[in-house]
């Protein structure tokens, strides 16, 4: 499991700055630059190839990527070089991995669907084709009669059996009424959890009011969808959850300047490892909302306007169609750069090293 979770983990980071610079990179060539290098991860290199123009090459450090565009970092009079296009055709480059980050987003969850998913925002119920109810443990109360059996949350309740008669819990009012009906008795509760198929049994005894297992539950489904309708749910769910992610993103942000803390709700490669490996085990459809997750994330915090990431990037073009021309001298803006990258590396490492205390103190 180890070496699948290591394997999954790199392909999903290699995927997403795949899709990422490929944007930037298949942009910049319908706009006539000239592409000098489109690179996976960072050096040392490893792999070269020259194809025209552009060189192909794969580096040794698979946690990122890069197109480099000539006149992007230095002017040129080339007339294919970044700096001599129009405004709106660097624009049109800079957002180009963004979008491509949504657009492949929007790919997995279609995909996702047409496998059979639960959806990562929406109710299940609005989505129709052919639907796999499942009622979720979201939470075991306190000394109640699942917890001390070994129900936890993140469980699937799939069955209740009483007086030799078996009651599927295809929603969240089966289970009310079967507990209701035989509370303070004994029962079998048949479950499985989120990772694999196997269905356990759990003798237990029923308490007596409103809670007789003792489980707060989440109504949920996988859904499976045609083709179609995949396309235009996944586009749907992916709207939906870019702007949940947006607001998150920015309370982060909020957080970190305005109070200087991290928020513990944020991730960095150790975090996202970690999940990934809980990913694996529940299975397919799982690693595939993952991905499609990050890859939002990703956009989001990609266009933030902080130097050194496409926004950024954007908010100095922005300036420039202002104004018709560059106010700001191009040594001036790669230093903002380059401070800008700086202060992101430093975050992540504080993120990083945060992942890195929370697991010790987990195991």
């Amino acid at each position: 499991m180890l070496f699948l979770t290591i394997f999954v983990f790199i392909l999903i980071l290699g995927l997403l700055v795949f899709f990422h610079e490929l944007g930037h990179f298949l942009v910049a060539k319908a706009v006539g630059i000239k592409v000098l290098e489109f690179a996976f991860g960072f050096p040392p290199r490893l792999i070269k190839k020259k194809k025209g123009d552009t060189t192909y090459s794969i580096n040794a450090l698979p946690l990122g990527g890069y197109v480099k565009l000539l006149g992007e970092e230095k002017q040129s009079d080339d007339p294919s070089s970044f700096n001599k296009k129009s405004v709106s055709a660097r624009l049109l480059v800079s957002i180009a991995g963004v979008s491509m980050n949504l657009i492949f987003a929007w790919l997995l969850i279609s995909i996702g669907f047409m496998v059979g998913m639960t959806p990562l925002v929406s109710d299940a119920k609005d989505l129709g084709g052919r639907q796999e109810p499942m009622i979720i443990v979201a939470e075991t109360l306190a000394d109640a009669p699942a917890q001390k059996v070994g129900i936890k949350s993140a469980m699937i309740l799939e069955q209740g059996v009483a007086d030799g008669e078996a009651v599927e819990f295809q929603t969240a009012q089966d289970l009310q009424d079967f507990t209701t009906q035989y509370q303070g008795r004994e029962v079998i509760i048949k479950a499985r959890s989120l990772e694999n198929k196997v269905v356990s049994e759990y003798r237990l005894i029923l308490g007596v009011g409103d809670a007789p297992l003792g489980v707060a539950i989440v109504e949920s489904a996988k859904v499976h969808l045609g083709f179609f309708p995949a396309l235009y749910h996944g586009g749907r769910e992916t709207i939906a959850t870019t702007g949940i992610i947006f607001k998150f993103i920015g309370g982060f942000f909020k957080t970190l300047f305005a109070q200087g803390e991290l928020s513990s709700e944020g991730s960095g490669p150790v975090g996202m490892y970690v999940i990934t490996a809980q990913a694996v085990k529940m299975g397919f459809s799982f690693v595939i909302q993952l991905t499609a997750l990050i890859s939002i994330n990703l956009a989001i915090f990609n266009i933030l306007p902080f130097p050194a990431l496409d926004g950024g990037r954007v908010v100095f073009l922005a300036i420039e169609g202002i104004f018709r021309r560059r106010i700001i001298k191009e040594k001036i803006e790669n230093i903002i750069h380059t401070i800008g990258f700086g202060v992101l590396i430093i975050l992540l490492l504080a993120i990083t090293y945060r992942d890195v205390i929370r697991l010790i103190l987990k195991n």
